[in-house]
């Protein structure tokens, strides 16, 4: 465990907190900034932005700096402060349990043709475990990327906890930090387990060939620093939303995430597929909004969810709020997409008109939909495609293609070797429709 926090750090907090630039309104900033970026004329505003943006950046983390021995001595055990930034200044559960002090330190090693691994820290409660782990290369190794990551016992079996890992290209030279986060599903981790990364070479379109060593990074968690940080908020409060009942079950607030069970009613007219905008908001306005870079949510079945906030587990609010404006919801008769894959023809599909077309490139079907710019790729995604037996077409899996406000592309593998006669049935689980109003559930 790092040392215990200093009573400075706390002044030093509470001062950062009366900046007159709030975090959410400096992230809308930088946010702000970089959209205007891809503007050529407004290269000097988002200098400016970006300047002023690191300024109090660098203001914050040096009040912190003098303060606080303990975290000086984390950030400056991580090559690159802002590499601390990029990892968890937009997750306020994470910089949060770092500032009390809930990251424990592990510093252990594994070397091999030249590739150092080193697992950092880890931060970790009775609902979720993230590690820190940073690589270097004293050797002539190109085109590394990492391959698989395992979480063992320290006898070598798997755990099988729910994972979210970066598995790609690794870049030397910029000396990036990198994060796994496992979810345990209502089990406990042991003591002593082994994170075993393996590694490949090459590049994307050559030959990629897995390197013959791994690299073990064996280490120890002090359960009882964080068994029984916990709170649980039984809610059972229902709302409306155009006509939609959505009822929110309980909260459950941990260290590292808070997670919101919510039940969408089975009479409703519309699938409701995720929340878009659900939060907490505090007395004062501060808001805890979904993670960013993790797991957004997990489903119990269609009408039952949980979904992921960042943690205010350290900061123990007056007053809490759960809120929420707007959902992604498609009527119930419209969340299938049938067509016939002979005629090239749509026998099925949401009433909107967002499908465009149908078509066939190699061995798969094209699908072309409409896509607003605001929407990014716009957020739909299919579930699985069957044909009429029932049967999953190809491996079920889907893929998705766009560049800048071109029309958004999903290939479904089909044309191949056995493929079954239509007409076939493609099952949307997100969409870009939506219901709005307003909810206002309070908890404390």
């Amino acid at each position: 465990m790092l040392n215990a926090e200093e009573k400075k750090l706390t002044k030093a907090q509470a001062a950062l907190e009366n900046i007159e630039v709030p975090e959410f309104q400096l992230d809308a900033a930088i946010a702000a900034g970089i959209s205007k970026g891809k503007k050529k004329q407004k290269k000097n505003l988002l200098f400016i932005r970006t300047l002023a943006s690191a300024a109090i950046l660098i203001f914050a983390f040096t009040a912190m700096l003098r303060t606080s021995e303990t975290f000086a001595s984390y950030v400056t055990s991580i090559p690159g402060m802002e590499k601390i930034v990029e990892l968890v200044r937009f997750d306020k559960g994470l910089t949060s349990a770092i500032e009390n002090d809930f990251a424990q330190k592990i510093g252990v090693s594994d070397e091999h043709d030249g590739i150092k691994i080193t697992l950092d820290s880890v931060i970790v409660d009775e609902q979720m475990m993230v590690l820190f782990y940073q690589m270097e290369s004293s050797g002539n190794r190109k085109d590394i990327s990492i391959k698989d990551i395992q979480l063992t016992d320290d006898q070598g079996k798997s755990l099988g906890f729910s994972s979210s890992v970066w598995l790609g290209p690794v870049d030397f030279q910029q000396k990036n930090v990198y994060q796994a986060t496992y979810t345990f599903d209502g089990r406990l981790p042991p003591e002593n387990m082994k994170m075993n990364i393996w590694l490949a070479e090459g590049r994307d379109g050559e030959v990629i060939t897995k390197l013959e060593d791994k690299w073990v990074l064996p280490f120890s968690v002090d359960r009882d620093s964080f068994m029984g940080k916990k709170e649980f908020i039984d809610v059972n409060e229902t709302v409306t939303i155009e006509g939609q009942k959505i009822t929110i079950e309980k909260v459950s607030i941990y260290p590292t995430q808070i997670g919101v069970i919510v039940h969408f009613d089975e009479d409703n007219t519309k699938q409701i597929f995720r929340f878009e905008d659900l939060r907490l908001v505090d007395e004062t306005g501060e808001e805890w909004a979904a993670i960013s870079n993790g797991t957004i949510a997990s489903h119990f079945n269609e009408n039952r969810h949980e979904v992921y906030l960042q943690s205010n587990y350290f900061k123990k609010p007056k007053e809490l709020y759960l809120r929420f404006n707007s959902l992604r919801a498609l009527g119930k008769d419209e969340v299938e997409i049938m067509i016939d894959p002979g005629k090239m023809e749509v026998l099925k599909a949401p009433s909107d008109g967002r499908l465009l077309k149908v078509s066939r490139e190699e061995n798969q079907l094209l699908l072309t939909f409409q896509r607003d710019s605001k929407d990014g790729h716009g957020n739909i995604s299919i579930d699985q495609a069957v044909d009429p037996s029932g049967k999953e077409i190809g491996d079920g899996s889907a893929s998705f293609r766009w560049n800048d406000e071109s029309p958004l592309e999903v290939l479904i593998p089909y044309f191949g070797e056995g493929a079954a006669p239509g007409p076939i049935t493609l099952k949307l689980n997100d969409y870009p429709a939506t219901i709005k109003g307003e909810a206002k559930i309070r908890l404390k």
